[in-house]
């Protein structure tokens, strides 16, 4: 088990080799796809070779959305941490997701506490795993029987000292019992077009707030992601912090 410092510096070392080689790959993708649509504008093509084209751009529309996956995120900016209203920033990243529900039949139903302390995070940073989190609930749902996930904020404890929970909960697939002990791990994905970063980055950057990504899944009912903040260590960051800064 590598310690926490190890595998954050070889994620960031990821995210900037990654930065480095999109560029070099997305030239020479946008000329295989632009020759791909010359070739089948062409009038008179036997259907084997329409067919192969079409196989070639599908392929390549793979390899595009990979592409976009990683450079997503190569590019999370630290702005700081500051003190943030989670229900704001969770309704910001449905906002951004409504559509792609939409476009799966999912549907998004919320539970926000209103009496939530604010947390102290990086607000880029959170705004990206809920982004990711929330789209792997929707993706995993199925668009023919009623996709839905449930979106909840809430805190436990006295004032002073409560831990506050974030979870986003869906009715999909779930998680095969093998496969949840890999799935924070670099590279994994079950997806078919799935790069293997998103969850272990979001771990990554929940673990850079001081909080805690954890799951609950059965196979074939759903599967419930939570990030937990516990408000006392959440102040004692931002005093630490701010006293550094003095």
């Amino acid at each position: 088990m590598l310690s926490g410092d190890i595998q954050n510096n070889k994620l960031h070392l990821i995210g900037k080799l990654t930065a480095s080689l999109i560029h070099e790959i997305r030239n020479p993708l946008s000329v295989i796809k632009l020759n791909l649509d010359l070739i089948k504008m062409e009038e008179g093509l036997s259907t084997e070779v329409l067919e192969s084209v079409n196989d070639s751009l599908s392929a390549t529309n793979r390899i595009e959305y990979m592409v976009d996956s990683l450079l997503s995120f190569a590019r999370v900016v630290s702005h700081g941490k500051e003190h943030l209203s989670l229900n704001s920033i969770t309704k910001n990243s449905i906002e951004l997701l409504v559509v792609k529900a939409s476009k799966y039949g999912v549907k998004i139903t919320t539970d926000f506490s209103d009496v939530l302390p604010h947390i102290y995070a990086d607000k880029n940073k959170l705004l990206q795993v809920f982004l990711n989190l929330v789209t792997n609930a929707i993706e995993s749902c199925d668009e023919n029987n009623g996709g839905e996930i449930t979106i909840k904020t809430y805190s436990v404890g006295n004032n002073g000292d409560k831990t506050v929970y974030w979870t986003v909960t869906d009715n999909g697939i779930g998680i095969a019992k093998d496969e949840q002990e890999k799935i924070f791990d670099d590279f994994y994905t079950s997806k078919e077009n799935g790069t293997g970063l998103g969850l272990s980055v979001c771990k990554m950057l929940a673990n850079e707030q001081e909080a805690e990504l954890d799951f609950e899944s059965e196979f074939g009912v759903g599967t419930t992601f939570k990030i937990t903040f516990n408000e006392n260590r959440m102040r004692k960051l931002y005093e630490a912090e701010n006293s550094n800064n003095r």
